[in-house]
């Protein structure tokens, strides 16, 4: 059936409606020497080192510069890392990969060039598809839907809920700068109900990526609208995650973390990066 805005909708018993566009695209992956790896440190909550760890599959750069690319995402590319934070998660031509809160879309659209003709991209859309929440002013999907389309995209399924995505298919799960929104900003999105469905849709030894601005403070900062990083590791192995590694490929040591998530250098505040792995047993 379609819905209001003519997308095929997937119906499953006891699962939440999902968006898909199944055409598959061919991007090649040309493979080229990247940076080097990103210096890891110790986590807050004890992390656990990857002993003898692989160096990551560099991605070609090149795709920063592909044409179905806007200059507003191309002006973000320098501050975001994408691709180097692909490259750090393990991200590789054909995984099947979550982008999980994927706002408009840049994550979801590089994702795709990266994955390629083999590859999937589940963009799970959550709070961004709730249509009422703050008057509409967060609702997403169709600006990610015109994106994807006027872009040519065409392995990318959107999916409106953590929910909908199949048990065991994600090899990297990632969440960019909004995992901070679940019950802090949006009451009705729980934080364990949110991690265990990430440890659920992940394969064994799967990845889940997490973004966000740094703080000092404890806890949820509500004024700077920024997330201590222990309160992630404490969800994420509490839940039977491993936490894997951390980097200071984000980091910016002039930030004092009193300025705002929401501020003019969004793309340049001090930003820890964490990687999660569900045990392979």
């Amino acid at each position: 059936m379609r819905n209001s805005h003519g997308l095929v909708l997937r119906q499953e018993p006891a699962l939440k409606t999902v968006v898909a566009l199944l055409v598959v695209a061919s991007f090649a992956i040309a493979g080229c020497a990247g940076d080097s790896a990103p210096t890891s440190e110790g986590g807050e909550a004890g992390q656990v080192a990857e002993a003898g760890a692989a160096p990551p599959i560099p991605i070609d750069r090149s795709i920063y510069d592909h044409p179905s690319r806007s200059q507003e995402d191309r002006d973000q590319d320098a501050g975001r890392m994408a691709l180097e934070i692909y490259e750090w998660l393990g991200i590789q031509p054909g995984m099947t990969v979550a982008d999980v809160y994927p706002a408009g879309g840049y994550n979801s659209h590089l994702l795709s060039l990266v994955v390629g003709d083999s590859g999937k991209v589940h963009s799970v859309f959550e709070f961004y598809a709730e249509k009422d929440l703050f008057e509409g002013r967060v609702y997403r999907v169709p600006q990610v839907q015109e994106r994807i389309e006027q872009a040519g995209i065409t392995n990318v399924e959107l999916t409106l809920a953590l929910d909908d995505v199949p048990s065991e298919t994600i090899d990297v799960a990632i969440a960019v700068r909004n995992y901070h929104d679940v019950e802090w900003v949006f009451e009705g999105y729980s934080r364990a109900d949110t991690v265990a469905n990430f440890f659920r849709m992940v394969k064994p030894g799967g990845v889940v990526g997490i973004v966000e601005a740094a703080t000092d403070r404890e806890g949820w900062d509500q004024e700077t609208h920024r997330l201590n990083e222990a309160v992630v590791i404490e969800d994420f192995t509490s839940a039977g995650f491993e936490l894997v590694d951390s980097s200071d490929l984000l980091r910016n040591p002039a930030d004092d973390h009193s300025a705002s998530g929401f501020d003019e250098g969004r793309h340049t505040v001090d930003r820890y990066l964490l990687k999660f792995r569900r045990p392979a047993g």
